[in-house]
């Protein structure tokens, strides 16, 4: 029964957003100028000034003995060629980096790795530097080993390393040629690697810019982003050649690949891991995984990813992936369209997750042709995938593989994946894998590919053009295109969220969207108004809830740390879920702990799903204010009116309280399987309302003789441009008064806004109010004074302990008196 509820909880483990403050690597002043270095490896000497073409420096020692300044560019000789690592020292600034480059006319200066040296272009904590137009290699005569550890090493063409630095920024590496790099069986190896450990120091990168490079032959990875600081959703463990101990998850951003060339990377082209909106475009991947398996384009432990505009094709080997593209462990959101995948060993589109969770993840508008073994492969715990208007061809050259197949593993089972609008074309495959998918308004033609609980599927030819006949480049799949008398015209649903254009580059939608990747522009029915279709995406907390801010714990006996860790209840994901053991033990604790930033809150808010059979009923409400627990609400009674997997809400409302911890003493819960459990818990703060004037509900009065100007009315008209004004014979203390009769008002301001102050303004009083039985004072003589004698008006207001009363009123002690008499053109009383 307890795995039952497992299952039904759909629980990850997530460690807490507080754990990802990073420590900031503060960068240095910029230089308005720096200086021009040249290297010249025939012509140039070490003992020269480096600073013109005449008089260059000759090697990498040099360069390598001398710290640069912002603005600096370092110039390379084309033609020439160094031997060794080529680690330059300093940072540059903000706008104005440290410079890499070539001078004069031939090929790329050559960079050649050396044995002694795992990396031939090496920067460790630095930030801001431009790499550019060098030729780079790291040969090594031992062979490859699947064995990460052997005697080649972790051999990379250039390596960037972030250790224990906080947050690195502007790192460019632009059209290098990379080749031959002779690394070992792991993710820090190989061409370009982007690194980040931070143990200790929670460490990443802002601004990494891959673009125009082209990279032969390199050993494992083609480009590779990679960081130890994984901690979240309870990740334990990952591959053996990133450093432990892990460090919380800390994204590198502004993260941009594109305009590569890989080809025969040895077991990935391209991969990045712990980002957050990675956009990798116009990639060309081709011949990945020859020498030990994986997937050609992939990523993991990464948010909101976007795929598009690439080629993947010819990967070698796919014994285990060795597909085009892959969505592995751990992300949340990813984008991929616009891609083209061919004869790819492993197939098209790989989902995987070995650990936790893979969430909300859209695939569209893609091509795939004569991918081969998997077309789709999904296995364990991917949720929430729509797959919608891809093209598939499954050609002779596929060698007859599945369409899909299906796997559960220890993280758990692929769910809730959808399939929309796709064109399935086959001339032999071994047909589908249907668990956890659902299929509707696809096109089958040939094969097995028919999935007839399709409720409006198409099972006619769909006349592509030339279907099978793309090559390699992604404008040769013309074929894929539609005859004007092609069935899926307009045969399709219309996606809610599907953007703006096709894979050819028509817009969205021309009458009834299309089937397949493409969307006919030619004349087309009007559109017969189909309900929208959305994507699947995973409920959560509104951006307000401040629990998400704090670190969970809890004195019960958890089910399962992996899988249901209480860190899943401020994660602000509704489908991860907290549960304890079979037995819990009454009265137990969860805690929200805002370590050094406490938060001021007025409303929690318990979200359970399956809450008549594991819902908590009964706890007390307690906040610590820095040295003890101090109660907010006891015997908070709970009822749940559910016992399905649709989510409820109760909310606990309270006084305004600011807080360092938040605990629930629990002391009674539902246990229809033994446990309790609880999906989120949320905090929030009720937003203060604007300052409002309700003086102009109350009436005025005043015991100060009338004089020839306004009524005393006008003080509270809320019209600043009418004015009271007394007679010329008055004498003090008198009274002006507001009356709000049966409606009390609660305030701590006034505000008194007076026209030639200097002359008649108000300059001293006693704030009063009416308890109901007499006048009490909320502060007195507050002295008023004025700048002005002029038809401007000044403003000055009166702060006080907030009082409630249905009367208040201005004992006025003096005034100014030019012309005898003082004046005021409006009394305005705030509350909130």
């Amino acid at each position: 029964m307890v795995i039952r509820t497992v299952r039904r909880l759909g629980a990850i483990v997530t460690l807490t957003s507080l754990l990802c403050g990073v420590a900031a690597v503060a960068p240095p002043v910029a230089d308005a100028a720096g200086t021009v270095y040249y290297i010249d490896d025939t012509g140039g000497n070490d003992g020269n000034s480096g600073t013109s073409s005449g008089s260059a420096w000759k090697s990498l020692d040099k360069v390598n003995a001398t710290t640069f300044a912002p603005g600096d560019k370092i110039l390379f000789k084309s033609g020439g060629s160094w031997n060794g690592r080529l680690w330059p020292k300093g940072s540059g600034a903000d706008g104005s980096p440290i410079v890499v480059d070539r001078y004069g006319t031939g090929s790329k200066p050559l960079i050649a790795g050396v044995t002694s040296e795992l990396e031939a272009v090496y920067l460790r904590n630095q930030q801001y530097w431009e790499i550019n137009n060098l030729e780079v290699t790291n040969r090594s005569s031992l062979p490859f080993d699947r064995d990460w550890q052997n005697a080649r090493g972790q051999r990379r063409g250039v390596y960037i390393l972030n250790e224990e630095a906080g947050i690195l920024h502007h790192i460019q590496v632009k059209n290098l040629t990379i080749h031959d790099v002779d690394g070992a069986y792991t993710t820090r190896s190989g061409g370009i690697i982007f690194d980040s450990v931070g143990s200790n120091t929670p460490s990443a990168f802002d601004g990494i810019l891959i673009d125009g490079n082209t990279l032969t032959d390199v050993d494992a990875y083609g480009i590779y982003i990679s960081s130890n600081c994984i901690l979240r959703y309870g990740m334990g463990d990952l591959w053996p050649w990133v450093p432990k101990p892990y460090g919380p998850w800390t994204p590198s951003t502004n993260v941009k690949i594109s305009n590569n060339a890989v080809i025969r990377a040895a077991t990935g082209g391209i991969a990045w891991n712990v980002t957050d909106g990675a956009v990798v475009e116009r990639n060309t991947v081709q011949q990945a995984t020859y020498l030990a398996t994986n997937a050609a384009i992939w990523w993991a432990y990464a948010d909101n990813n976007l795929v598009q505009f690439n080629e993947s094709f010819e990967s070698v080997n796919g014994a285990e992936d060795g597909h085009g593209f892959d969505v592995d462990a751990g992300n949340i959101g990813s984008l991929v369209q616009y891609n083209y995948s061919h004869d790819n060993a492993g197939g098209f589109m790989l989902y995987v997750n070995d650990t936790y969770y893979t969430d909300d993840t859209v695939v569209r508008y893609n091509i795939s042709q004569n991918d081969r073994k998997s077309i789709f492969r999904y296995s364990g715990s991917i949720r929430g995938v729509t797959n919608h208007n891809n093209t598939v061809y499954v050609g002779a050259a596929s060698g007859n593989p599945v369409m899909s197949d299906y796997f559960t593993k220890t993280s758990g089972s692929p769910t809730n994946i959808q399939n929309y609008n796709n064109a399935y074309y086959s001339v032999g495959d071994k047909g589908w894998t249907l668990t956890g998918q659902m299929f509707d308004y696809n096109a089958y033609f040939g094969g097995k590919t028919l999935v007839s609980s399709d409720p409006h599927k198409v099972t006619a030819n769909p006349q592509f053009a030339s279907p099978g006949s793309a090559g390699t480049g992604m404008n040769t799949v013309g074929g894929y295109q539609l005859q004007a008398s092609s069935p899926l015209i307009g045969a399709g649903v219309p996606i809610t969220d599907r953007g703006s254009r096709d894979y050819f580059g028509n817009p969205l939608y021309n009458g009834d969207p299309d089937i397949g990747a493409y969307e006919y522009p030619g004349t087309v029915p009007a559109a017969s108004n189909k309900a929208s279709v959305p994507y699947t995406k995973l409920g959560k907390s509104p951006a307000a809830n401040l629990a998400k801010a704090a670190k969970a714990s809890t004195t019960f006996t958890t089910l399962n740390a992996t899988t249901a860790a209480v860190s899943n209840i401020n994660d602000g994901y509704y489908d991860y879920a907290w549960s304890s053991n079979g037995s819990p033990t009454f009265p137990s604790d969860i805690t929200l702990d805002f370590g050094a930033v406490p938060v001021t809150a007025d409303t929690l808010k318990v979200v359970t799903r399956f809450g008549q059979g594991q819902g908590i009923t009964s706890f007390d409400l307690e906040y610590y204010n820095g040295s003890s627990w101090q109660p907010l609400q006891n015997n908070v009674a709970l009822s749940w009116n559910s016992n399905t997997a649709e989510e409820e809400i109760r909310t606990v409302s309270f006084a305004a309280t600011t807080m360092s911890k938040l605990r629930l003493k629990v002391k009674n819960g539902n246990r229809q399987w033994g446990n309790i459990a609880v999906n989120e818990l949320e905090l929030y703060r009720t937003p203060i309302a604007a300052p409002a004037n309700v003086a102009p509900a109350a009436t005025a009065s005043t015991t100060f003789p009338a004089g020839s100007a306004g009524a005393i009315s006008t003080v509270n008209d809320d019209r600043s441009a009418t004015s009271w004004a007394s007679a010329t014979s008055i004498t003090f203390p008198q009274y002006i008064t507001l009356d709000f009769g049966s409606q009390p008002v609660t305030t701590g301001k006034l505000s008194l806004y007076t026209h030639f102050g200097i002359g008649q303004g108000i300059t001293n009083v006693d704030v009063e109010y009416y308890n109901g039985a007499s006048w009490v004072t909320a502060l007195s003589n507050v002295s008023l004074t004025w700048s002005l004698n002029n038809s401007t008006v000044e403003t000055r207001d009166i702060l006080f302990s907030p009082v409630t009363a249905g009367k208040l009123r201005l004992k006025v002690n003096n005034g100014n008196r030019q012309w005898g008499n003082i004046a005021l053109n409006e009394l305005r009383v705030w509350t909130s």
